[in-house]
């Protein structure tokens, strides 16, 4: 049995299928975070003498996530480097006007590769995002992030942390 359309039938099934491709692209909308929420890519380094600042880790780029609570305020972010350093993650007060994020002695929430808690509090001073003053590793203008972290298992360390945006174009990443 042959199935025959009717040219009115076929006509319609063109249309729209047409028109169906007119429809307007969705709207973007940001969480209440941004642009302090992001991925990054940072450095950890330590003042070594004054003025002086080393990656005592030898550990290079690496990245960072921020991002907003289930709340959804911009009151609060995550900062978390999902065990890319010293496997981290904190809740933290954000301050939207200033683009500014800090928390003393923060319960680590991140766990370890046996789903456990990681032990410790994490303090983080002086957090800024820079809109515009970064640069990717191929030299594309982007944000840049600031701040200090130290670690209640290393007391006295203070990491100065340090990076930019990542851009998502594989040029710019330092992992593959």
């Amino acid at each position: 049995m042959k199935l025959k359309l009717i040219p009115g039938l076929s006509l319609f099934l063109l249309l729209g299928a047409l028109s169906s491709c007119e429809k307007e692209d969705p709207e973007v909308t940001y969480t209440a975070t941004y642009p302090v929420s992001g991925e990054w890519w940072v450095t950890y380094k330590v003042e070594t003498s004054p003025g002086v600042f080393e990656d005592v880790e030898h550990v290079g780029y690496t990245p960072l996530l921020t991002y907003n609570t289930a709340a959804n305020t911009a009151s609060q972010i995550w900062v978390d480097d999902r065990g890319n350093f010293k496997n981290y993650k904190v809740r933290s007060g954000l301050d939207m006007s200033k683009l500014s994020f800090a928390v003393n002695e923060a319960v680590n929430t991140a766990l370890d590769e046996d789903a456990k808690p990681v032990d410790g509090n994490v303090t983080i001073q002086d957090g800024k995002v820079f809109i515009g003053s970064g640069l990717s590793r191929s030299k594309v203008k982007t944000d840049s992030i600031y701040f200090r972290v130290e670690f209640s298992d290393d007391p006295g360390t203070t990491y100065h942390v340090s990076g930019h945006r990542r851009t998502g174009f594989p040029e710019d990443d330092y992992k593959d």
